[in-house]
């Protein structure tokens, strides 16, 4: 038995927020010992702490350290002292000057190198229902993205929207109003078109022009739980030429193989293997910065990027796993492709939690 011990705000760690499912913007020690986990709360906000999280147990800093000033280490100190046979277990990212404040005081402690709270990979009925509810205001946003480009007349090369040029900036802006009015955050929001198109984290800026591929990529984060969607689609306002209709047949091909491949038990580097093969066998090839240079996907819950990989690690794939499926294709002179949507994996198949048409040619 050891004690893992986090100290951090739940507003930016997702390990504490998954704990506690409490929000603050506050700091605060919380730990898990035996089975049970506590915090240690304010005064401020020990009494909402207590009635709204989670937390086997909240505690204030006088039930640790009764006597004295209450100092962070001498409450991981104190909490040390309840259970002198426990190593601290301490997160990759706990704060630095906290360790060697735990150093100088020579607790026993150990960083764990892997995932801190590798039970976060396998989610419950309730999480993909969260999920499912971040994909569905994400779909919402993806409508009123689409209308603008359906919307959009094209003159000189341009797309014109209600007599002004519609820009990456304007479509943005409409889908994170749109996540917003639905109870979700999104940030960082991609619509680039173009050559932009073709550096995947590339937001996108400026006009938005005829013919070009369009990469459309909203992730918004749910305001009241904290879980994540993520999809991913690619449009062209105008008529498409043959190569850019192969290149998009090709992603969308990997990316219902990749559907149909996720189940309990499959090595998640043999499916991401497949997809490399099964580009190159269609002529794509993959260098540095171009072709399909990233992973087919990746885990969502409370963090929009989280365990497990769907690329060159060799994990084997757990019922309840939440992961994206994201295949594409990147040419500087093609543009972008890039199709994603989020499943939950069960024993002999996937469930989409994200539902949208993949019809692109608008």
């Amino acid at each position: 038995m050891a004690i893992r011990l986090i100290y951090a705000t739940p507003a930016t760690d997702a390990n504490l927020l998954y704990w506690g499912h409490f929000f603050t913007t506050d700091a605060f020690l919380a730990f898990e010992v035996e089975g049970q986990r506590y915090a240690v709360a304010n005064e401020l906000e020990f009494a909402a702490m207590r009635e709204q999280s989670a937390f086997d147990g909240v505690l204030l800093p006088k039930d640790l350290v009764p006597e004295g000033e209450p100092k962070l280490i001498n409450l991981i100190a104190a909490i040390s002292e309840r259970y002198p046979d426990e190593t601290l277990l301490l997160p990759k990212n706990f704060p630095a000057a906290l360790l060697l404040k735990i150093q100088k005081a020579e607790l026993p402690y150990a960083i764990v190198e892997d995932e801190f709270l590798p039970e976060r990979t396998a989610k419950t009925a309730e999480e993909c229902d969260q999920i499912r509810e971040a994909c569905r205001v994400t779909s919402l946003a993806f409508e009123r993205a689409k209308m603008m480009l359906s919307q959009a007349e094209v003159t000189n090369g341009d797309l014109w929207l209600d007599g002004e040029y519609l820009t990456s900036e304007r479509v943005r802006h409409e889908i994170e109003n749109v996540c917003f009015q639905n109870g979700a955050l999104a940030q960082e929001t991609i619509v680039a078109c173009g050559r932009s198109a073709a550096c995947p984290h590339f937001r996108g800026s400026g006009r938005i022009r005829a013919n070009e591929f369009i990469v459309v990529d909203i992730f918004p984060c749910l305001r009241g739980s904290g879980y994540y969607g993520d999809m991913t689609r690619t449009f062209l306002k105008g008529q498409p030429t043959e190569t850019q209709k192969a290149v998009y047949d090709a992603v969308q091909m990997v990316h219902d193989r990749t559907l149909e491949a996720l189940k309990v038990g499959v090595n998640a580097a043999s499916i991401h293997e497949k997809n490399i093969a099964l580009f190159e066998n269609l002529g794509y090839e993959t260098t540095d910065n171009m072709g399909f240079f990233h992973a087919t996907g990746h885990g969502v819950g409370l963090e929009v990027h989280e365990a497990p990989g769907i690329g060159k690690q060799h994990i084997e794939l757990k019922e309840g796993m939440v992961v994206t499926v994201e295949p594409g294709l990147y040419y500087p002179d093609i543009g972008g492709v890039r199709i994603e949507d989020v499943a939950v994996i069960y024993e002999s198949s996937a469930e989409l939690l994200s539902n949208f048409p993949y019809d692109w040619i608008l």
